[in-house]
């Protein structure tokens, strides 16, 4: 008995010791979203850290395919324990993500709030096709005189600096000659256009090079190949050191509708940008942008901008003692300073590299983000792309510029050498010019290497 009493006791101390040492449960308050995993229809799960913006938006990017069905996504939130989480369709099953969804997190303290969630799957891998190719010769080029293509319509135009002539876009037959009635290229300074592109709706632009300050520069625009040229702007180049213009054109947007037309003064870190409106500038007087990098620009100096805005971002190229370099630099288009700015390319690391890289162009396909770029030298080029989508999203996660690298073929320049009838480009000059289609889900890419020849892909977002 005296046992069982000792027994009795110790339970007893054991309950009193365990009531005082218990805790009461509190629970996490909170209704705060704060990770989120995205799972694809073929198993693929990603897994996001995510700070919703002050409307409680939350907008995902995955990797997957084109073809992904998006009204098939499952998805799952991290948040508060104690929480509720009231969705019209529950978590865990098939969500449509072809439009917004829309939850509500209801903290265990009562307070709720209602979250948008925006998704994009972002194609991650493109294909290329080989429309057609085909030599200077066969092409009627002239030694040194062809160094820029660009894209109207169903042709592919191509610059030659007595003439531009057009082709089509299927099978590089010749179609034409376009229309210089009434251009005065003759009555100027120097007298012929080195370059010529063409705008996201297909529309011309080319004038004539000033090689020194005072020459001046007559900038004509064409309403398709068939149309005569209009007079855009006139401008006569100031004096800066070394400076050149017109060896380098681009245009974003319509010229008919609004456009903005960049010309990168040769030798200096200088951008000419003028804004077009109904096939009008704005003004004569064109916008001067002074960007700051650790090098200065050479005779190809480039500028490509992103996307159609005034201060939008922009790519620019690189060169080392004057000469251009396989290299990305990527801008911030408000302070004109380098967002990201790769090593020129790395000797060894592809076993030959032949040095280029001005002639380039930007595609943007739904999201998948791609230069296409041609590496030359006197005697060779090659067709090359960057995959810059992971860089434009966090630059510093880019170890350098073979993490850049979607296509780079070990010698690739045999398969395509300069046309022995033409000679060596000693200049390297080139070009490509890129044409995303109306549904951004495929481009055409032209290449063009003086004394080369032609090459046309199609691309498509698989």
């Amino acid at each position: 008995m005296k046992n069982l009493y000792k027994i009795a006791g110790l339970l007893g101390l054991i309950l009193l010791f365990s009531c005082e040492a218990a805790e009461e449960l509190i629970p996490t308050l909170g209704n705060e979203i704060t990770g989120i995993r995205i799972m694809l229809p073929n198993g693929t799960n990603t897994d996001f850290t995510v700070t919703p913006d002050e409307n409680n938006n939350i907008h995902l990017e995955v990797d997957g395919s084109r073809k992904t069905d998006v009204t098939k996504i499952r998805m799952s939130v991290s948040v508060p324990n104690n929480a509720i989480v009231e969705s019209s369709v529950p978590l865990g099953e098939y969500m449509d993500f072809s439009k917004p969804v829309i939850i509500s997190v209801t903290g265990a303290d009562g307070a709720k709030k209602t979250y948008t969630i925006t998704l994009d799957v972002i194609p991650s891998a493109i294909s290329t096709k080989e429309l057609w190719k085909k030599t200077g010769s066969e092409l009627g080029f002239a030694p040194h005189n062809n160094g820029a293509i660009g894209i109207s319509g169903n042709y592919i135009v191509v610059h030659d600096r007595a003439r531009f002539s057009y082709f089509n876009i299927s099978d590089g037959a010749k179609v034409g000659d376009m229309s210089w009635e009434g251009i005065d290229w003759q009555n100027l300074g120097f007298k012929m256009p080195l370059h010529m592109t063409t705008d996201d709706a297909g529309n011309i632009a080319s004038c004539n090079a000033a090689t020194a300050a005072g020459q001046e520069i007559h900038m004509f625009w064409w309403r398709g190949v068939t149309a005569k040229p209009e007079l855009l702007f006139k401008y006569v180049l100031e004096n800066m050191p070394g400076a050149q213009l017109g060896r380098k054109i681009y245009v974003r947007g319509d010229l008919t509708k609004h456009a903005f037309v960049y010309l990168a003064v040769s030798n200096n870190n200088t951008i000419l940008r003028w804004e077009v409106k109904d096939g009008k500038v704005v003004s004569e007087t064109p916008k001067k942008i002074n960007f700051d990098i650790d090098y200065t620009m050479g005779v190809q100096a480039k500028v490509v901008p992103v996307e159609f805005g005034e201060n939008t971002n922009y790519f620019i190229n690189r060169f080392v003692n004057g000469q251009a370099q396989v290299a990305i630099t990527y801008m911030d288009g408000v302070t004109n300073t380098a967002i990201y700015k790769s090593e020129h390319h790395i000797q060894d690391v592809f076993h030959q590299w032949l040095g280029g890289g001005h002639a380039f162009d930007y595609a943007d396909m739904n999201g998948a983000r791609y230069i296409f770029l041609i590496e030359q030298n006197g005697y060779n080029w090659m067709r090359e792309i960057f995959s810059l989508r992971a860089m434009m999203k966090d630059p510093s996660s880019i170890k350098d510029i073979t993490s850049l690298i979607h296509t780079r073929v070990w010698e690739d320049w045999l398969y395509y050498p300069l046309d022995p009838a033409l000679g060596a480009n000693g200049n390297a000059t080139g070009e490509v010019k890129v044409r995303v289609a109306p549904d951004g889900n495929s481009s055409t890419v032209a290449f063009l290497c003086t004394n080369g020849g032609v090459i046309v892909w199609d691309v498509n977002l698989e």
